[in-house]
């Protein structure tokens, strides 16, 4: 876009998208298929680098005595999405030149390199284990599967390592199993190379060559299942309600929620998120058998196509795909439902831009999901308490509180006694409760206690 207004053409990019897929047609028919998301997703580009435009010269015009230096020009596009390029443009407009480094995008990567990453669950351990056979994960085919025999192959410290185990690693956005060996508490479990480390939480009781029993939590394995397949619902689902092109772009499962990073171009509406959530419930509901397999990696792309790499390359020679017949394929080594059913209920928790082509959906699934709705009953509950009122006057006493409160602070005459019976009917009552006083569901009832003391104590 900034091309074709650098050279003043008179191009419409929807058309020449639509000649394009045209012309494409009989090599790529899919082109035309999709042209509506295509639409979209040029119009929101279109509407995002004519708003970037005008920060951009906002921008310049703040900055127009001062030296740019290459840190500030990072800085820029870094927090605000503002290019190099697009800023010395507009300086050169106001008589100004700014330098452009020819290796600027190569800091960028070396900048991002060095920032932590949050959906990061790859542990990187080294220890001495040369001449050590690979492990023989025995979590793959059955996720109840929750105890095993095994035979100690090398001790070093805390760390055991087993020729078998039932524990999963840390891996893939899914954090690692709890359990014990003969008893003794694992606090970790993480893999180096092919072979799966188990540590302890106090020296082991155990020697090389002992035959042992592993046993894993089976209330947290459960969970974590149900979030991890949860993540594959819940991306078909976005998926099927916000075009082919979302895909997912990380996850991370604990046993209190999933995050599901997922490609799109703008940020979601709340008709979105319930939309994607009622999808999902749907899902569970068809009771849609989860299966999982190991395909040569060859044959695994020929059968499901370069779809299954969604969460990016995948290593080794034998890949396990994991497939909702019908709704989505990938390639994952996590530990899986046997159908959509044990998932239980889905609950979208919130939704977040987390950069200009990704949305992060906070999701709960299960016994999470379960425990997440009791605590909203419960701080819906203390709020009526608090406010006088039934539990759905819940959001119009809020209101009511806060525009007294505020009216209270600003010294004028008030009717401290609320009295508000406006009744709210949607099924999102704790999250409207909150809009008032624009806080997190968890800190409601603390902010409502605030604002009642100050209105009365002003």
């Amino acid at each position: 876009m900034s091309l074709i207004d650098k050279h003043g053409w008179s191009i419409e990019m929807p058309k020449l998208a639509e000649l394009h897929a045209d012309y494409l047609k009989p090599i790529f028919p899919e082109l035309s298929a999709n042209l509506d998301s295509v639409q979209n997703i040029l119009g929101v580009e279109y509407s995002k680098y004519h708003a970037s435009r005008e920060k951009t010269r906002s921008i310049m015009a703040r900055m127009i005595r001062e030296d740019i230096t290459e840190e500030k020009l990072l800085t820029l596009y870094d927090s605000q999405g503002i290019a190099p390029e697009s800023l010395a443009q507009e300086a050169l407009a106001a008589g100004k030149t700014i330098p452009v480094p020819e290796n600027f995008y190569a800091r960028v990567a070396e900048l991002h390199q060095k920032k932590a990453q949050a959906h990061q669950t790859k542990r990187e351990e080294k220890l001495p284990l040369d001449g050590i056979p690979e492990t023989e994960p025995l979590y793959f085919d059955n996720y109840l599967l929750d105890h095993n025999e095994g035979k100690v192959l090398k001790i070093m410290g805390n760390n055991v390592v087993l020729d078998k185990t039932v524990a999963y690693p840390t891996s893939g956005g899914q954090v690692h199993d709890i359990g014990s060996i003969n008893g003794q508490s694992i606090v970790d479990i993480f893999k180096q190379g092919s072979v799966i480390v188990h540590v302890l939480k106090e020296t082991p009781r155990l020697k090389e060559g002992d035959t042992v029993r592993v046993q894993v939590d089976t209330e947290r394995r459960k969970q974590l299942a149900q979030h991890h397949t949860a993540t594959h619902i819940i991306g078909a689902a976005a998926r099927k309600v916000l075009g082919k092109h979302i895909n997912q772009a990380g996850a991370k499962k604990t046993i209190e929620k999933g995050t599901l990073d997922i490609t799109h171009y703008q940020s979601l509406a709340d008709e979105e998120i319930k939309a994607i959530e009622g999808e999902a419930n749907d899902i569970v509901k068809a009771s849609i058998p989860v299966i999982k397999k190991f395909y040569p990696r060859t044959e695994a792309e020929k059968t499901f196509g370069m779809r299954i790499y969604q969460g990016g390359a995948v290593p080794g020679k034998r890949l396990r795909i994991v497939e909702i017949k019908g709704l989505d394929v990938q390639a994952c080594g996590g530990t899986h439902l046997d159908n959509t059913s044990e998932a239980g209920t889905i609950k979208i928790l919130k939704s977040t831009k987390i950069s200009d082509s990704i949305v992060r959906l906070e999701f709960t699934a299960g016994g999470a999901a379960t425990k997440e709705q009791q605590g909203e009953q419960a701080i819906v509950k203390e709020a009526a308490s608090l406010l006088g009122c039934d539990i759905d006057q819940v959001p119009g006493r809020v209101e009511e509180l806060f525009l007294k409160w505020k009216a209270a602070r600003k010294k004028k005459e008030v009717d401290k006694n609320l009295t508000s019976t406006a009744r709210y009917s949607g099924d999102d009552l704790l999250k409207k409760a909150c809009e008032p006083v624009k806080t997190q569901p968890e800190h409601l009832v603390k902010t409502i206690k605030r604002f009642l003391e100050e209105m009365r104590n002003a």
